[in-house]
């Protein structure tokens, strides 16, 4: 696997990204002319309803992967002849962007529709609120401000997808009863996911636990993890290779391996009006069964006991998609002890 040939996929994913942004500035030393066209490929590429997202991976042919070939992945709800393309964006064989100069060869995969967050009601240990969303616990962090113990997980789990209010009760496991009696803790601080913003990038909450709640890290069958990896500086080393495990309040222990990186695609939000498909990007996507009630549950590697690399956050049943816990313990300005 050419380090050269996931950099420069790398580096046309975060362009594509720029690209689409509203407020886009011309970098210095990138011509005019080149800029234009780079600005009308990407915002084809958002354009056309038949690509769901992109990112980074090994190029698969008839069923297997070539794990030795990475590329410029996009992902499709359904492969279309080129005489089916008339309105849509015809992907290329190898990918070039004028402003970054480097030709990547591409691969065009199935996943025939957007990821959905999951945050309904799941069965078994469960974090939710009190509007019937309900998903997993991340983890007990601590607050890099006050050193209190926090509850961490989805925001669209336990804040309403950023519409909750500081002080709104958190439940474990959620009570559909007009009277909760489950009530854990209280919502401290949340992310907002924006349906009208190309680059949301994670999604994810803070309650504080009630003074009678005792906070435990140990996971489901995978116990205590020993600490954090983070994956956003090992590159395509991991790519095909790295093994994750999962334990969701819905779906129990999973494991796969994760695919691709640098993913930018679109999460389904039933949880807020209209069900809007919200952008996401720098996600992660590895091969593990996820169901609703997943949404918030801790990635580890496979090492032993296991060190943190994520926060799963959607899922379309044989696939799963998780944040970076870098990019979370980052936002969240919180802290994992082990």
């Amino acid at each position: 696997m050419s380090t050269r040939t996931y950099e420069s996929a790398r580096e046309t994913v975060r362009a594509l990204n720029r690209l689409v942004q509203r407020s886009v500035r011309r970098r210095k030393g990138d011509q005019a002319s080149h800029f234009n066209r780079d600005r009308r490929v990407a915002k084809a590429i958002f354009a056309d309803p038949n690509i769901l997202g992109y990112g980074v991976g090994s190029k698969v042919c008839e069923g297997s992967r070539d794990e030795s070939e990475i590329s410029l992945v996009f992902f499709v709800r359904r492969k279309l002849p080129k005489s089916r393309l008339k309105y849509g964006f015809a992907i290329p064989g190898r990918f070039q962007l004028e402003t970054v100069e480097r030709k990547v060869r591409t691969d065009v995969q199935v996943w025939e529709r957007f990821p959905v967050a999951h945050g309904l009601v799941g069965a078994g240990a469960s974090i939710g609120d009190a509007a019937g969303n309900s998903g997993t616990m991340t983890l007990a962090v601590v607050d890099n401000d006050s050193g209190k113990p926090m509850m961490l997980s989805c925001s669209h789990v336990i804040a309403r997808c950023g519409l909750g209010a500081v002080g709104d009760p958190v439940e474990s496991p959620t009570n559909l009863l007009s009277n909760p009696s489950n009530i854990v803790g209280s919502l401290q601080r949340f992310t907002v996911i924006d349906p009208s913003a190309l680059n949301n990038a994670v999604d994810a909450a803070l309650a504080v636990p009630l003074e009678d709640v005792t906070l435990s890290n140990g996971i489901p069958g995978i116990g205590r993890p020993s600490g954090i990896r983070d994956l956003t500086s090992e590159g395509d080393g991991i790519v095909d290779e790295l093994r994750v495990r999962r334990s969701g309040a819905a779906s129990g222990l999973q494991s796969g391996t994760v695919r691709h990186l640098h993913v930018t695609t679109q999460i389904d939000y039933p949880q807020l009006a209209g069900d809007p498909s919200v952008y996401f990007t720098e996600l992660v996507q590895c091969d593990a069964l996820s169901k609703a009630g997943d949404s918030g549950a801790v990635v580890v590697d496979d090492s032993q006991p296991g060190k943190i690399v994520g926060m799963h956050i959607a899922g379309d049943g044989s696939n799963s998609f998780f944040t970076h816990i870098a990019f979370v313990m980052g936002d969240m300005n919180v802290a994992y002890q082990a």
